[in-house]
């Protein structure tokens, strides 16, 4: 399935607060849809085993492996926010602000502190239940600031997501070049090894030719019947005088 096949199925849905994925590092395809969506990426910090996979997914049905690793690895990203979830609903029932939960639950998913995400929710309140006509001009003023606020976190989030996404590919990268790198290894490793041997053979020629020569010399001296040392030797005591 191409990225705009996904991206349509997606669409249809609404927009997505979260991608997550069972292995690391994640995907290029995942990488390209964080992208398109400006949307944040759950990453294992290892790669999902098929035991924990069936313990997340345990009672669900699925057609085929892939919407079981799908699944495992949403309710995985899901157990790691889940306290942090279930606080934004806890304070949002206190501030009745329950109908707004979504809302913030996506900002908070997106690195948008509790804080802020409720800020701008107040602030949005507000605006759009005024108490006083005569506050019209306070009313401009708000919006005004509220503008301003939301292209600041707009900002800041877009920031963060793009260094989140950077740290992405650069693991992936660095993943990529482990392997190249391990290799580059093994391939020197092989190269030394035969140049051992070769050095080995060489060494082996060399003593197995001087060894033919010496076998050559006793030859000779066994068919002349003479002993060449020895009249060597006789030789230089008689002109050890001169």
């Amino acid at each position: 399935m191409s990225k705009e096949e996904i991206t349509d199925i997606i669409s249809r849905e609404g927009k997505p607060s979260l991608l997550a994925c069972d292995v690391n590092p994640a995907p290029d395809l995942l990488l390209k849809l964080a992208s398109y969506f400006n949307t944040r990426i759950f990453i294992p910090e290892k790669d999902m085993g098929e035991k924990e996979k069936r313990g997340l997914v345990k009672g669900m049905e699925f057609s085929n492996e892939h919407e079981k690793d799908a699944a495992a690895a949403a309710m995985k990203a899901f157990r790691f926010y889940e306290n942090k979830l279930r606080q934004v609903e806890r304070i949002l029932k206190e501030k009745g602000l329950l109908e707004k939960a979504d809302e913030i639950k996506h900002l908070v998913l997106n690195n948008t502190s509790l804080n802020n995400a409720l800020l701008m929710v107040d602030i949005e309140r507000e605006i759009e239940m005024p108490k006083l006509r005569s506050k019209e001009e306070a009313k401009v003023d708000l919006e005004s600031k509220n503008k301003k606020l939301r292209e600041l976190l707009d900002s800041n989030i877009e920031l963060r997501k793009a260094v989140e996404r950077l740290e992405s590919e650069n693991a992936a990268l660095r993943a990529k070049l482990g392997f190249i790198e391990r290799g580059v290894f093994e391939r020197l490793a092989r190269d030394r090894e035969i140049r051992k041997k070769e050095i080995e053979i060489i060494r082996l020629r060399i003593r197995s030719q001087g060894r033919k020569k010496i076998d050559l010399k006793e030859a000779a001296e066994k068919e002349s019947g003479v002993d060449l040392e020895e009249i060597v030797e006789e030789y230089r005591k008689k002109h050890k005088h001169l």
